[in-house]
């Protein structure tokens, strides 16, 4: 959960000075058999996982910080976030990078940006 500026910390940062909302996805992922028998009427199948997808909008930020996080954290491969679980507990997950999307206007001016982190192995 957001409850302080350090509650989400990506490879050693602090992204609470810079986040304005941070979403957290549960992403639940079946086997291949899974699905509605159609006899029973009750879904059946193997239960894999629950991966976690945490999707961060960024405020404006000053060209020297996108720099610093650029370098720091979304061109890194692997992402490693500890952050305040929704369970009440601090998890440490790795998460594989996304894809980033900044919009400029102006000299210096950028808009603010979502980032998105799914993680590389289920809960």
């Amino acid at each position: 959960m957001f409850l302080n500026k350090d509650s989400v910390i990506i490879n050693g940062i602090s992204i609470g000075q810079y986040a304005t909302q941070i979403s957290y996805g549960f992403y639940d992922t079946w086997g291949e058999d899974a699905g509605f028998n159609t006899l029973s009427g009750k879904f059946v199948g193997t239960f894999k996982g629950t991966y976690p997808k945490i999707t961060i909008t960024f405020g404006k930020l000053s060209p020297e910080v996108i720099t610093t996080l650029t370098n720091a954290i979304f061109r890194t491969v692997t992402q490693t976030i500890t952050y305040d679980d929704p369970s009440g507990v601090q998890k440490t997950i790795t998460t594989h990078k996304g894809d980033l999307n900044l919009d400029f206007y102006k000299i210096n001016k950028s808009n603010g940006f979502k980032y998105s982190f799914v993680g590389n192995d289920k809960l």
